[in-house]
């Protein structure tokens, strides 16, 4: 069969390749299909696409941020092109019910061996429990060939500050960790892991055909097999891999100075840690299983190995307040991060937290589209402080430090390309 693969857009679409696409096209090409590509976000007409291709099937995948405009797309698929329209990737995964609205078939979680396989049954129809690939190695090299990589390569992904010619790589699958704003605090998959080679030969392969700088690992946790972590970090030494430069995100817990020095030989810039905030009383409504002691010793270890250190925080866990924020901003000095990312709780389907507020949610008709991690809008699951507050110290936050993330020659050039946020983010400081 022909199946058109959809990778659909929206205005504020995060400019990376859709490895999850590739792995499933790699797949259904094993099985003896014919697969295409459809990437919206790289400049694809869906229709010109289905059109030229004549596909059997149309799968789209989506996360929730995407969710309107996959929905509008398949039922404009059904409707015009009478297709059979099939539904994954996290947002259908998480809700179903709505999303088989739209298709005839959702196939949640990993799709890799449940999408060939109901094919082959003629059983494309209802909500699918997915068989989880449990040996990734299994799994045929991702079809990286179908995405514009050149395209997403130029894009630059950020590294301390500044952008390189980068392409991602996945190198494991799942988390140890529940923290409950996370579709980890609800998933039952197992962690898994690609080997040391596997990744090397996918990052030579990357070096060889797209001439990159640096490399994006898209693993939700690096470092959860200290082992198997230091034998990519020697095989990156070994085959002459470090002069690639390289972030990667670690659990504090998991930070060891050993590990740390390694990791810089083999060309690590920058470690990418979610501390979230400064305060413990919030650590512990998020279920981090950190605490603030562990994160400041994370940061100093970093530091100490000659990195860089990226945290992440969220503004709007239930129960802040005013001192939580100023612990956090607090935290942020003290720790000396080098570049710090401000995100707003947003309780995305799938997660603990969306199931704590799941009726508030759908009374107050928020719309997907506005779950994006950056939007103060999006649903307030605090009540200690009003939404206007909370927006406030969110983007009060969030223009303090982009003034601190970047060196005054690269805000010059970001104002240069996009004047209008530039002014966004003073007017916010004030």
């Amino acid at each position: 069969m022909k199946i058109a693969l959809i990778n659909p857009s929206v205005p504020r679409s995060l400019k990376k390749e859709n490895l999850g696409l590739a792995y499933l096209s790699a797949t259904l090409q094993a099985d003896g299909h014919q697969t295409r590509i459809i990437d919206e976000i790289a400049g694809d007409d869906v229709w010109q696409g289905i059109d030229e291709f004549k596909p059997d099937i149309a799968g789209i995948s989506f996360m929730t941020m995407y969710a309107l405009r996959a929905y509008e797309i398949a039922d404009r698929i059904k409707e015009e092109r009478g297709l059979t329209v099939v539904m994954g990737g996290a947002h259908p995964t998480a809700m179903p019910d709505e999303a088989i609205q739209h298709g005839d078939c959702v196939i949640r979680g990993e799709a890799e061996w449940s999408f060939p396989q109901a094919i082959t049954r003629g059983k494309l129809e209802g909500i699918i429990e997915p068989e989880v690939p449990t040996q990734l190695d299994a799994l045929p090299d991702p079809r990286r060939d179908q995405l514009n990589l050149d395209l997403y390569a130029a894009a630059g992904e950020e590294i301390a500050g500044f952008s390189y010619r980068t392409l991602g790589i996945i190198t494991s699958r799942g988390c140890p960790f529940v923290c409950n704003y996370c579709i980890n605090s609800k998933r039952e998959t197992q962690l898994r892991f690609h080997s040391a080679e596997r990744v090397v030969e996918e990052i030579k392969y990357l070096v060889d055909k797209h001439n990159i700088e640096s490399i994006a690992f898209y693993d939700e946790l690096m470092a959860t097999d200290i082992d198997r972590f230091r034998e990519i970090c020697d095989a990156m030494i070994a085959h002459d891999l470090h002069h690639l430069k390289w972030e990667c995100q670690i659990h504090a817990r998991r930070i060891r100075p050993d590990v740390l020095r390694l990791m810089k030989r083999a060309g690590c810039v920058q470690i990418t840690i979610g501390f979230e905030s400064g305060s413990q009383r919030m650590l512990d409504r998020m279920v981090k299983h950190a605490t603030v002691e562990q994160n400041m010793q994370a940061a100093r270890h970093i530091h100490e190995a000659g990195l860089r250190v990226r945290g992440c925080f969220i503004i709007g866990t239930p129960g802040e307040t005013e001192e939580d924020v100023r612990l956090t901003q607090q935290f942020i000095k003290q720790a000396e991060i080098d570049f710090a990312s401000i995100h707003y709780l947003t309780p995305y389907p799938g997660t603990a937290l969306f199931d704590e507020f799941k009726d508030q949610i759908m009374k107050a008709g928020v719309t997907w589209d506005k779950f994006t991690a950056g939007d103060p809008d999006t649903f307030n699951c605090n009540e200690n402080m009003s939404p206007a507050l909370q927006k406030r110290l969110f983007l009060q936050l969030s223009a303090r430090q982009a003034f601190r993330n970047y060196s005054w020659t690269e805000m010059a050039k970001r104002a240069i390309k996009n004047p209008r946020h530039a002014l966004h983010v003073v007017s916010n400081m004030i």
